[in-house]
């Protein structure tokens, strides 16, 4: 792609003053300044050099092998670390390749910063050019472009807070013929203002005192807001205070893990008995949760007398999803902390219900303990099976990447995580196959951690490119495949009304043959037996990459999908 640079005659730095730069290295400084440590991308003629005065300030180049999967390994890096990841994509399809990954990253709330390569200012002859900003701004992005070499460093620190504080990714076009221009402005180390705490409405929290006296079945909902805002510490402190039970959404799985009053995933992912006593919680605090249709399986899981609190800092996304009865706009973690204040001196002896009844039920009625009938055939392991099986082998520090399709729900009740920075799924766009790469960005992050990723069929090999790059970076991680060959959620879907799903059925893959091929290694699954080779690997020290071909009963709907989706023939 190196026909894009077009200011040829600008090959050396910049002559001149002693202390000029071009901008592409003023961008680079700007960033390491910021505290950058990470960049994921693919280079091309128009993103080569700012990538590499990156490496030279000392950030780690993670070369992908597409920048669709370049964005999704900054998405989940971002999200485990809550620091400044940067993605590096070259001019014209280096941004388009790319733009999945940034529509997901946008509908998760994910601050990034996307440096991509630009044509010549005002070029619309080549073949690279395009309208940047529409593309980024359809999927929720941000778009900005240098113009001015000596505001580029200040831009760049710009742009980079603006994804900082309204947790959004934010694309930097710039031009090649902007980056060779001299930069002579004296440069200074900056940092990122710390996002301002919006004022409490003290009205809305002394009413939600008094709901709190009245309660007597408190529960405590965390979302993906009190994950960003770090408020596991004192949600725990204020669930204790009120003996209330405690849940997340699935994307703030393992928030509350270990704690015995636990629940687990609200939603459509609930064991029966999160599903039990989330119905019978009188009063439910949500902090930093959305309450949409998958958290709250259709309005149907939490009881219509109960007093619904919705907390979250941003006020639109309040009552989005369904009514609340009392909603307080703040910081999950602000607004815990302000309630555990105001209740120091309120008398709550009367509240809370933690007692041996509910937790013989959070027991008896947990996802392990729920009976279900065993579909395994000589051909095909039962997924449940498989996944509680495969929890038991696998090292319990760990993080589990899920990708998307009809097999989550598996993975998240029956693979259990440490705490929440051992889960994420990338999947608020819906988005299959951004879990290979987004368990890349995790396995460079979190190296300390076998890195599992959960995936179907379909999923992995539309992404399949990236385990080449999971290989080359000698990342320790566990590829478990739900292999059905299909794309079962239209299978499952389509057929009950009678079609014919052929144009989402396929011949069966060997993934630990591509495996083998890649550098990896892998072994297929169909029995309980053939899990003894990940045994083996798990014993030698779970190095490398492994890949689990497990061969699930493709006719086994999942119950969830059922609940969702299904119909009376399901």
């Amino acid at each position: 792609m190196t026909s894009t640079i077009a200011a040829k005659s600008s090959r050396a730095e910049v002559a001149g003053a002693p202390d000029s730069m071009p901008v592409w290295r003023a961008v680079a400084r700007a960033i390491a300044d910021l505290g950058a440590r990470h960049c994921f991308g693919l280079v091309g003629g128009a993103n080569f050099k700012v990538t590499l005065a990156l490496t030279d300030l000392g950030i780690e180049f993670i070369a992908a092998r597409h920048e669709g999967g370049a964005v999704s390994m900054a998405d989940v890096a971002a999200r485990l670390t809550r620091e400044l990841v940067v993605v590096s994509v070259t001019a014209g399809p280096g941004l388009t390749n790319a733009i999945t990954g940034i529509g997901e990253a946008a509908k998760s709330d994910t601050p990034l910063l996307v440096l991509a390569g630009d044509v010549v200012t005002g070029d619309k002859q080549s073949a690279f050019a395009f309208n940047q900003t529409e593309l980024v701004h359809a999927v929720g992005g941000e778009w900005r472009q240098i113009t001015d070499p000596q505001t580029a460093y200040l831009e760049t620190w710009n742009a980079a807070a603006r994804a900082i504080r309204e947790r959004k990714p934010v694309v930097l076009s710039l031009p090649v013929d902007v980056q060779e221009m001299a930069v002579t402005a004296t440069l200074g180390k900056r940092h990122p203002p710390l996002t301002p705490r919006r004022s409490l409405n003290a009205d809305k929290l002394a009413e939600l005192v008094a709901t709190i006296r009245s309660s007597r079945r408190p529960l405590i909902l965390a979302g993906h807001g009190a994950v960003v805002a770090d408020a596991q510490p004192v949600l725990l402190e204020l669930a204790d205070r009120l003996g209330a039970l405690l849940s997340t959404s699935i994307q703030a799985h393992g928030m509350f893990s270990g704690h015995e009053w636990n629940l687990g995933i609200a939603g459509g992912f609930s064991s029966p008995a999160a599903a039990e006593l989330i119905a019978r919680s009188d009063m439910i605090l949500a902090f930093g949760m959305s309450l949409n249709m998958w958290t709250t399986k259709k309005g149907r899981l939490i009881d219509d007398q109960a007093q619904l609190v919705q907390i979250d800092v941003e006020k639109g996304r309040i009552g989005m999803h369904r009514p609340v009865d009392l909603e307080l706009e703040g910081d999950a973690s602000q607004v815990a902390t302000a309630l555990l204040e105001a209740l120091a001196t309120e008398d709550v002896s009367g509240i809370g219900w933690r007692t041996s009844e509910v937790a013989a039920v959070i027991d008896g009625k947990s996802n392990r303990n729920a009976p279900f009938d065993d579909t395994s055939t000589a051909d095909h392991i039962d997924p449940r099976i498989l996944s509680m099986a495969m929890d038991d082998l696998l090292p319990r520090d760990r993080t589990v990447i899920v990708d998307g399709g009809h097999f989550v729900g598996w993975v998240a009740r029956y693979l259990s995580v440490p705490d929440h920075l051992g889960w994420c799924i990338p999947i608020a766009f819906q988005s299959i196959g951004l879990g290979l790469a987004g368990a890349i960005g995790a396995a460079v992050t979190q190296p300390d951690r076998l890195t599992v990723l959960a995936v179907g069929d379909g999923g992995f090999l539309m992404s399949i490119a990236e385990l080449e790059t999971a290989v080359r970076l000698k990342k320790r991680i566990c590829i478990f495949v739900y292999n059905d060959s299909a794309y079962s959620a239209e299978v499952h879907h389509f057929v009950p009304e009678g079609y014919s799903a052929s144009m989402a059925q396929f011949p069966v893959t060997d993934f630990a043959a591509i495996a083998r091929g890649y550098g990896a290694d892998g072994c297929v699954v169909k029995t309980l037996a053939d899990l003894d080779a990940v045994k083996r690997w798990v014993e030698s020290g779970a190095q490398g990459v492994f890949i689990v071909d497990g061969r699930i009963n493709p006719k086994l709907i999942a119950d969830w999908y059922k609940e969702i989706f299904g119909s009376a023939n399901l």
